[in-house]
């Protein structure tokens, strides 16, 4: 996935939300601030990256969930996570090898 680097943050943060959430139902301090910094960010990356193909609706379904809270939108919630889980298991931070690599030394970073 391109941008990984750039991702990597907000995926993080926003699984921290619906994750705690979908698992324990526990909501987060602040957690409709970091879904909406994370959507900020994922929406400010340039068009040619794709995202959208990439995470389809995701910025979308963060502002729904902002709007209307977690517990009005379990479908929403399971579906953000889902997404999520899928991306950060794709991402690649350049210099970390890939559990698929044959050289397991770490490159300069």
């Amino acid at each position: 996935m391109q941008n990984s680097a750039d991702l990597a943050g907000p995926l993080a943060d926003i699984r921290d939300v619906v994750e705690s959430f979908r698992t324990w139902q526990v909501t987060l301090p602040g957690w409709d601030a970091a879904l909406g910094r994370a959507a900020a960010v994922i929406a400010a990356i340039p068009p040619q990256a794709d995202l959208d193909h990439l995470l389809p609706g995701l910025v979308p379904d963060l502002r729904l969930l902002q709007e209307r809270g977690l517990d009005a939108q379990p479908q929403v919630v399971n579906r953000v996570a889902d997404l999520v889980a899928d991306a950060l298991g794709r991402a690649r931070v350049p210099g970390i090898p890939a559990p698929g690599d044959e050289d397991w030394s770490f490159g300069d970073s």
